[in-house]
């Protein structure tokens, strides 16, 4: 805490959290005692925990506001041999909302303290889109959902499940539209889906459920787009990931510049940001390198917070926006974070589209996070 006491209307901040009115509840009292403990003595490595799953715990109605000011009260005290910048971080209040780098400092101390152990490594996400119908007259959401076990000792007991929800339309306005044209069941699309969404040229979209699906997961994690993951493809290789931030900035810079050539400026910012997200949302790596990951975006422009939000599937959270080029077009993203835990909760693209009517709607994807991270339980056999 040497930081803090060298700067001692930043530590009067700090105190001032403390004495925050919130809910009365056991997680805001024991939030605030750890943080008291903080303010008086060192900081001290915390010991991984051996756990027999990594679930999602609900996000409690009332308590993100409390949990969020201890989480952001914590990321002060980051150390300054690392790529934070520790500037002076205004006071957390109610009429002062948390900037874009309080709510990543706290994510990278809640993630450091995360279970670094267990037999596999457990991914369950949903992923969606909204995206035009091919008349162009309304919005169609689809759902699908997917699990994946990595097994660390033994590959050949990588499974995955999976299934397709269905599709509907996206709002009552919507639906209203989609009645009018018939109620149609499914939605064949033309070749040229232009400005349609993120949907491929001549797909059926069905409304109706798929069946259950799984098998054995033979590609790990390399059936993403991330330069990671398609450069590091074995547990051998995970492992030289660095979990100094300084070092996996360097180390990141040089993959990318491997994978795509040299970047500059902007451009490799954005690849940065990128490979940070995707070492967050699922690359199966320590604690302290996705803690590393989350405090290189705090070091980086372009990030601007939203406020508490709901995610896609309806949790609460903190949300970050920023933009990015695709397909020629500046596209709006955005990355909903947990107070309490650190973890992930969605990460969404968003656009503007037009429907027929002349009306503007949103249309884009999103990856919703139910559950990641090092578990012992396996599949369902």
């Amino acid at each position: 805490m040497d930081e803090l006491n060298d700067r001692p209307d930043e530590l009067a901040a700090v105190r001032d959290l403390l004495s925050m009115p919130g809910p009365s509840s056991e997680v805001v009292d024991s939030g605030r005692a750890r943080l008291q403990a903080a303010l008086t003595a060192p900081p001290q490595r915390v010991p991984a925990r051996r756990v027999r799953s990594r679930w999602w715990a609900p996000v409690r109605n009332g308590l993100i506001g409390a949990a969020s000011a201890v989480a952001l009260a914590l990321a002060v005290a980051v150390p300054s041999n690392s790529l934070i910048d520790l500037s002076p971080v205004p006071a957390v209040s109610a009429s002062a909302p948390p900037t874009a780098r309080q709510i990543l400092l706290a994510a990278a101390i809640a993630m450091a303290t995360a279970p670094s152990d267990g037999a596999y490594w457990r991914t369950s996400v949903v992923t969606g889109q909204l995206i035009l119908s091919p008349d162009r007259r309304y919005v169609v959401k689809r759902q699908s959902t997917r699990q994946t076990w990595l097994a660390r000792k033994n590959s050949a007991r990588d499974r995955w499940t999976g299934r397709y929800l269905g599709a509907r339309p996206a709002t009552p306005q919507d639906e209203a539209a989609w009645r009018s044209a018939g109620s149609p069941s499914r939605w064949q699309y033309p070749a040229d889906v232009t400005g349609l969404g993120r949907v491929s040229p001549q797909a059926l979209v069905e409304a109706a459920p798929g069946p259950p699906q799984g098998g054995p997961h033979r590609v790990g994690w390399r059936n993403a787009d991330g330069i990671l993951t398609k450069q590091l493809v074995s547990w051998t290789a995970l492992s030289t990931i660095p979990s100094d931030p300084t070092a996996l900035r360097a180390f990141l810079v040089t993959h990318i510049a491997r994978e795509n050539g040299a970047y500059v400026g902007r451009e490799m910012e954005a690849e940065l940001r990128e490979s940070c997200l995707e070492i967050i949302t699922g690359l199966p790596v320590s604690p302290e390198v996705r803690a590393s990951a989350y405090q290189i975006l705090a070091s980086m422009p372009g990030m601007k917070p939203e406020g508490a939000v709901t995610d896609p599937l309806g949790r609460a959270g903190q949300a970050l926006s920023y933009q990015v080029m695709r397909d020629g077009r500046i596209s709006d993203e955005r990355l909903v974070i947990e107070a309490e835990s650190g973890l992930p909760l969605a990460t969404e693209t968003r656009s503007v589209s037009r429907v027929a009517d002349g009306r503007d709607v949103e249309t884009g994807s999103f990856i919703a996070y139910q559950q990641i991270g090092w578990t012992d339980e396996g599949p369902a056999q």
